[in-house]
């Protein structure tokens, strides 16, 4: 594949993903009715170095508990995997880039909203990519489609946090 055709497919991948995002968020500021604080209002930007590592480790959490569900199968119900416990690390983390002021209000003088919101987009990727691949087999489309959903699910979770929707607001989403 040319650098060009590389270089088009990840301008491709990024606009695809920004845009799962938006119209996630747009669909939810509707559900919940009320209006959501933007996802760049970060006051203390991370820096450079800091958020690279925690982006990082965010992803190497991702492909280490979705491996270790895909092996044991510990969180498969009929219904498909439970996300929030295919992956406790991850949302844990999350919750740590988010932390909340004794009041309940985002501490936004220790929180890392642009590194959730980096990780955010790169799971919009990830989704992106798994509905466009063609798997030759039944065991790699089952392994993908679950994998698809726990995705999906797990970007549910983590706009949640982002945009600080809580346990009511969730409860009716989820009818």
């Amino acid at each position: 594949m040319s650098n060009l055709t590389e270089a088009h497919d990840g301008r491709d991948l990024n606009l695809a993903a920004r845009t799962l995002v938006e119209e996630r968020v747009r669909s939810l500021r509707r559900r919940v009715n009320r209006d959501l604080e933007p996802e760049d209002l970060v006051l203390r930007p991370t820096s450079p170095a800091a958020r690279r590592h925690l982006f990082e480790e965010a992803c190497e959490l991702y492909w280490n508990e979705l491996n270790w569900e895909q092996l044991t199968h510990e969180e498969l119900v009929d219904e498909g995997e439970l996300t929030e416990m295919v992956f406790p690390g991850l949302l844990a983390l999350v919750d740590a880039w988010l932390p909340r002021a004794v009041n309940g209000e985002p501490d936004r003088d220790r929180e890392h909203r642009d590194v959730a919101h980096d990780f955010l987009l790169w799971l919009a990727s990830r989704l992106v990519e798994l509905r466009v691949q063609k798997p030759e087999d039944e065991t790699d489309r089952a392994t993908i489609q679950r994998e698809v959903q726990v995705t999906d699910e797990l970007i549910d979770l983590v706009t949640y946090r982002l945009y600080c929707i809580s346990d009511g607001e969730i409860e009716q989403l989820e009818q």
